[in-house]
């Protein structure tokens, strides 16, 4: 059934409840499958975004260490140079 009303535009349409809704059933189960595909390409991407995150942040706490590491022993070699070669001291630091 379909009521106009020409004065202000407005028109509806109202389906016979007696008719089954196949169209409408399948309709609103595609457009549901559509959303969640949708829904689901959005969570894989976050996800694949998070896993580079983290990915990033490991790499970075790796090249961290090993560079205090490297720092570390560049430190400590030239401590045990100067332990092994003591400077002499003058007499006027006493």
């Amino acid at each position: 059934m379909l009521v106009r009303h020409e004065s202000c535009g407005f028109s509806v349409t109202m389906a016979n409840p007696a008719e089954p809704k196949v169209n409408e059933t399948e309709t609103l189960t595609r457009l549901l499958d559509l959303e969640l595909a949708q829904k689901r390409a959005t969570w894989k991407q976050t996800g694949e975004r998070a896993r580079s995150i983290r990915a990033a942040g490991f790499v970075f706490l790796f090249v961290l260490i090993l560079a205090c590491l490297v720092g570390g022993y560049f430190a400590f070699m030239r401590v045990s140079e100067q332990r092994a070669n003591p400077q002499p001291s003058s007499a006027a630091d006493r």
